[in-house]
Order: structure tokens, then C-alpha cells, then sequence
């Protein structure tokens, strides 16, 4: 199945067939994940609409907990809605596969609001080459994930995994290789989970490591109005801390317009 075709069947709830070249490891892509989780979400509020139209208001922040790998495959995938108010909508989404849990999702979509608090974002747009000058990742069999094939991830800041750098910061840039007759907000959880985890370049030598828990909070709206089909977004993200196993991770991904779209929020697992 396609991308698209993936996310439609979510989107209907139930059974999804998970096609081979999605998988990072021995699990699915962890943004292929929360993408069929937030589609799930979107088909439950339109069928609760009764209308198509689904939720009134933007996604405005998704949190993701990887409680166990899924395979390539069969998964399902269900929906509820927790709580319609008046500003706030709220959901919860579950994929499982052979009736265990692997993942959850909580979605909550808010409406504008008139406010007197006015903050710019504090981090510009990172100062990057055009992507038209960088290659991209190659996807190299067993030696790159399998997603790379979907997605073009052109690195500019920091270094390649498990090659023991000081820093545990990147940047880039992030675009679907085919492009989507329109882009939605499920296509931006699709690229934002794309680069690896940054605090593994600090590895000398090759380490387990996954994301346990996965934020992201949409700063702009995203749909066909905002986000052009082929968009490139850029990404930088940091390693704020890391010890114990653990490590906690900041990136923040700006649209073509050079605005601030999203900042993404990760608690991630090293066994290195």
C-alpha cells in the first residue's frame, strides 16, 4: 500500500496493512506510526461530524508513547474521542498488532483565541545551503532504515550516527520524495520523526537506541491552504540532556516561508 493509501485506511479505523519499506529496525518508522494514529483520530471526528468535516479546530499538539515494536504487516488501529469543549477537542488513538499494545497517541486540537500575549519564536530559521545542493540520504540496504526510500533528509549540521561526535546536535532538510496531492497535518508527522535520534552521533560504535515518547506541538497551521504539496522543511534539532540511558531531545522544523511550523519533543531510550 501506499503512503496515502495507508492513511486512508486508517482513517476508516480498523485494519491497516503496513507495506514492506516502512520499517526502521526490526519496528515500523515511528512517524509512520503517528501518522496512522492521527489519521484514525481525523476519521473518528468525521464520522462524530456526520458532515466530513471532521475537527473544527487545528491540530495543535500530538503526543506519541512507542510501547512496543510493531512489524510490517497487519495492524489495528482504533479511535475515540475523549472530550468535545467548546475551545479544546481531545482524542486517543491505540495501534495494536496480534492483540498486543504497541502504541498510543493523545491528539488535542484547539481553536483561535483572541490574546494580548504575542511571543515570537526566540530561534530563527537556521542559515542553510539550498537543499538543491546537498544530496540526499541514500537508502543503502541493511545499512540505512528502510523508510529512507520515502523521504529525502539532506544532512548540513552534525555528524553521522554511532560516529563518536562532541556534539549531539543536527540540521537539515526534510521532504517526501513523492509528493502528496495535498499536505496535511499526518504528513508533517511523517518527516518530523524522519532523522535519527541526535544524540546517537555521540556513539563511537554501533548501540540500540528508540524513541519512548514523542511530542509535537504545531506552532502554524498545516493543511493545502498553508503547506504547499512539495514542501521542504528545514530542521535543527538539540540534545538537551542525556544520562542514565535517557536522553531528552528538542528539534523544531520551519515551513517554506521560513516560519516556525512545529517543535518536536522526544524522550529517547540509548543502550550505549
Amino acid at each position: 500500500m501506499s503512503l496515502k493509501s495507508m492513511l486512508e485506511a486508517a482513517a476508516r479505523g480498523g485494519t491497516v496493512e503496513v507495506t514492506d519499506g516502512w520499517t526502521q529496525g526490526r519496528a515500523i518508522y515511528g512517524g509512520l506510526t503517528g501518522a496512522l494514529l492521527l489519521a484514525s483520530i481525523k476519521g473518528r471526528l468525521r464520522d462524530a461530524a456526520g458532515d466530513g468535516s471532521g475537527s473544527p479546530h487545528p491540530l495543535r499538539s500530538f503526543t506519541v508513547s512507542f510501547i512496543g515494536p510493531a512489524t510490517t504487516g497487519a495492524v489495528e488501529v482504533h479511535a475515540e474521542i475523549l472530550r468535545v469543549g467548546k475551545n479544546v477537542t481531545q482524542c486517543q488513538a491505540t495501534l495494536r498488532q496480534d492483540g498486543a499494545l504497541v502504541a498510543t497517541a493523545l491528539a488535542a486540537f484547539g481553536k483561535h483565541r483572541e490574546s494580548t500575549i504575542v511571543v515570537p519564536p526566540r530561534h530563527p530559521m537556521p542559515e542553510l545551503p539550498e537543499p538543491g545542493t546537498i544530496e540526499p540520504f541514500p537508502y543503502i540496504e541493511k545499512m540505512t532504515p528502510e523508510f529512507y526510500r520515502f523521504l529525502a533528509l539532506r544532512q548540513v549540521g552534525g555528524a553521522l550516527p554511532f560516529s563518536g561526535a562532541e556534539t549531539g546536535d543536527l540540521s537539515g532538510w526534510a521532504q517526501l520524495r513523492e509528493t502528496p496531492e495535498e499536505f496535511h497535518e499526518e504528513h508533517l508527522l511523517v518527516l518530523a520523526d524522519a532523522w535519527p535520534p541526535a544524540t546517537i552521533q555521540m556513539l563511537s560504535g554501533f548501540a540500540p537506541a528508540s524513541s519512548l515518547t514523542w511530542t509535537l506541538e504545531l506552532v502554524a497551521e498545516i493543511g493545502p491552504d498553508t503547506i504547499p504539496p512539495e514542501a521542504v522543511f528545514a530542521y535543527e534539532a538539540t540534545t538537551d540532556a542525556s544520562r542514565d540511558g535517557y536522553a531528552h531531545t528538542h528539534a523544531m522544523l520551519w515551513g517554506p516561508d521560513g516560519a516556525l511550523t512545529a517543535i518536536s519533543r522526544q524522550t529517547i531510550t540509548v543502550f550505549g
